[in-house]
């Protein structure tokens, strides 16, 4: 008797397992993974945009807060359009294929968190549109930014001002090199 109720909780712990890591990790049912990254990521590498990568989980709590109160806000993304940027968030577990800026290659969304080896989520990675169609890594930003931080970063990449001062001097002076 007490070997058959071992067996049915162990079957019960089982699939109460494999039900949450598969509702955890795929992002099924979540709004923010309908928008396929791909178009965007060709978008800014074809036109030169500055590109943000931001590699999210579907049950990450920060993420959440970063798509609330910064991303899906209209006048962040006005803002995103007037500082020639684009946003392209991918989902870590991901398998839709998507293209890598700095190298062109196509690979899974889960690949391409594995290459940039994204630990936490949110991490945002900065890219600066090249001559040649690619893009180049500028910034790594792990965890959650406040709104006016985005925007003080979308100004401050579009007034070319990152390749004179850093950040914390061109906030001092006023968001000005």
């Amino acid at each position: 008797m007490l070997k058959r109720v071992f067996q049915l909780l162990s079957l019960f712990l089982v699939a109460f397992l494999l039900f949450s890591c598969e509702k955890s990790g795929s992002g099924k049912g979540s709004d923010k993974f309908k928008v396929d990254p791909e178009p965007i990521i060709q978008d800014a590498m074809k036109n030169k945009k500055f590109l943000f990568i931001i590699f999210e989980s579907a049950d990450c709590k920060y993420c959440a807060k970063l798509n609330r109160e910064v991303l899906n806000k209209l006048d962040f993304k006005q803002k995103v359009i007037k500082n020639k940027g684009a946003v392209a968030i991918i989902n870590v577990y991901g398998q839709r294929e998507v293209t890598d800026p700095e190298t062109g290659k196509k690979m899974t969304e889960e690949a391409l968190a594995l290459a940039y080896r994204v630990q936490g989520y949110p991490t945002i990675v900065v890219f600066e549109p090249k001559e040649d169609g690619k893009m180049k890594i500028l910034y790594v930003i792990p965890g959650y930014i406040p709104k006016e931080d985005f925007e003080g970063l979308l100004e401050y990449l579009s007034s070319g001002c990152y390749r004179k001062v850093k950040y914390p001097e061109f906030i001092k002076k006023g968001k000005s090199c």
